[in-house]
């Protein structure tokens, strides 16, 4: 039997919608606009968080910073997926990548120490124009297509980090880290307050109602469809 064209439209525009709901659970849970001064690895970093219940696929997403525009965008690097529940950082290097290993090695030993955590997951990016300031900047998220996903402005950045596990949009963030509060430490050699690589307040949200809704209404009538055509 063979399926209609319209069918087809509709499954596609379900998938559609799922994915764009998955995508849609990414937050920048944190931001460090001070580590490229003020640290021993030198270089800034922001975190995503995957709030939502299924992973999702990064490949081909990009970070611009207050020029806000995807054309100017430089590629993240070195994750492809973020998984449920799952906090990523990504380190600022050079644009080839070349200097990701040695930032990331020195991340992890100014945080951590001896005792990194098996579930750290680092990636990176860089470029031209897209380095991370003191004073006033931001950081815009945007897909493969060049959707923006989430972005966050911010001011004035001493040592530490600004903490965004509530997942705010399109604000300014100016609440900064502080120790024990959204699972933030101070770092092994002390210069830092932040929680890179988790969000304690982060929980997996589940799929909006109305999605589910949507999907299933849309293959019920795909089958009716089908039904009629047979």
């Amino acid at each position: 039997m063979k399926v209609s064209r319209t069918v087809k439209l509709l499954l596609t525009l379900s998938m559609g919608f799922v994915a764009a709901q998955a995508s849609a659970s990414i937050i920048i849970s944190e931001v460090d606009p001070s580590g490229s001064s003020t640290s021993t690895y030198a270089a800034d970093w922001f975190e995503l968080t995957n709030t939502g219940t299924t992973a999702v696929d990064i490949t081909g997403w990009k970070m611009d910073d207050n020029s806000n525009a995807f054309a100017s965008a430089v590629a993240l690097r070195g994750v492809t997926s973020i998984a449920a529940g799952q906090s990523v950082v990504f380190l600022e290097g050079n644009a080839t990548g070349s200097t990701d290993a040695t930032i990331q090695a020195a991340f992890r030993s100014a945080w951590f120490g001896s005792n990194v955590p098996a579930s750290l997951t680092l990636g990176g990016y860089g470029g031209s124009g897209v380095g991370l300031s003191q004073t006033t900047d931001a950081v815009n998220i945007f897909n493969a297509a060049g959707t923006l996903i989430t972005r966050v402005d911010f001011g004035a950045a001493a040592a530490g980090t600004f903490d965004n596990a509530a997942g705010l949009d399109n604000v300014t963030l100016t609440t900064k880290s502080a120790v024990g509060v959204n699972g933030a430490f101070a770092s092994v050699t002390g210069g830092e307050i932040g929680s890179p690589g988790f969000v304690a307040a982060a929980a997996p949200v589940p799929l909006p109602a109305a999605a589910y809704l949507l999907v299933s209404g849309l293959g019920m009538f795909a089958g009716a469809l089908r039904r009629k055509r047979t």
